[in-house]
């Protein structure tokens, strides 16, 4: 959706949107087009093309960095490509974009190929060998609080693919609201600066529902003594990668429990 979206964007006079599948098999020796990066393997190839504006070299260098844009204010927030490349790596593929000025873009996204054999009820048996190898960490519940929906988006899809349950709340409100009808979590992941009620606020009025939840801060709020109201809180600064917020939630949760 992210990448047809931005393919709409790119061809404001209209224009052709291409979404095609693929295989790729990559040799031990295969240098280029990222054989070594990917490995050797088959992949599944799911491309989406369009006719539209294109990106300078200058762009393109910088197209998948979480929250570039070149779009206007409240036209987008520079973190579609970023999530669709986030969610490829984690799952042992890559994306490649080819795109130059007025010639259109194609994204390209790679994605390791599972082995599956069909059994006889017509449903499908998975290799569990031919899955790809994430740090499952420990089983358990995190709630992510964060009121800008992209972020939301890439944080709850990247620790899905780690292994977590993960619910979701638009704000303070919202969070409270989830636990007072019952929901237990292992950790909390808060924005900071939010509307209605800041993440400290949110951190106390959840420990009072909830004593003793670990509070894990992602936040680009930079007045640190803010922080204070909740000292035992674990801070990570945005922009985050989805590894570095898995790690944390991990850590916290290995601390909770010992």
């Amino acid at each position: 959706m992210n990448l047809a979206i931005n393919a709409r964007d790119a061809m404001p006079e209209g224009g052709r949107l291409t979404i095609a599948t693929g295989r790729q098999v990559n040799t031990p020796d295969q240098s280029g087009d990222g054989g070594d990066e990917l490995g050797p393997g088959r992949y599944v190839v799911i491309s989406v093309a369009d006719t539209g504006s294109g990106m300078p070299p200058e762009v393109l260098a910088r197209a998948m960095e979480p929250f570039f844009t070149t779009k206007g204010i409240g036209q987008g927030t520079g973190l579609g490509l970023s999530q669709v490349y986030g969610i490829a790596r984690q799952s042992g593929g890559d994306v490649r974009i080819e795109s130059s000025a007025g010639r259109g873009t194609t994204v390209r996204i790679l994605l390791r190929e599972a082995g599956r054999a069909a059994r006889p009820d017509g449903n499908t048996a998975i290799d569990p060998s031919s899955l790809s190898q994430l740090d499952q960490g420990p089983l358990g519940s995190v709630l992510v609080v964060d009121d800008d929906e992209d972020v939301r988006g890439i944080f709850v899809a990247g620790l899905e693919a780690y292994g977590y349950r993960v619910y979701e709340a638009a704000d303070g409100p919202a969070a409270l609201h989830m636990l007072e009808q019952g929901m237990t979590m292992d950790v909390a992941v808060v924005d900071f600066a939010m509307p209605r009620m800041n993440g400290a606020a949110l951190a106390r009025a959840a420990r009072r529902l909830q004593p003793g939840l670990p509070i894990v801060f992602a936040s680009g709020y930079a007045d640190t003594a803010a922080f204070e109201a909740v000292p035992d809180a674990t801070i990570l600064r945005k922009p985050i990668q989805i590894a570095e917020l898995a790690d944390a939630v991990r850590r916290t949760l290995r601390i909770g429990a010992a």
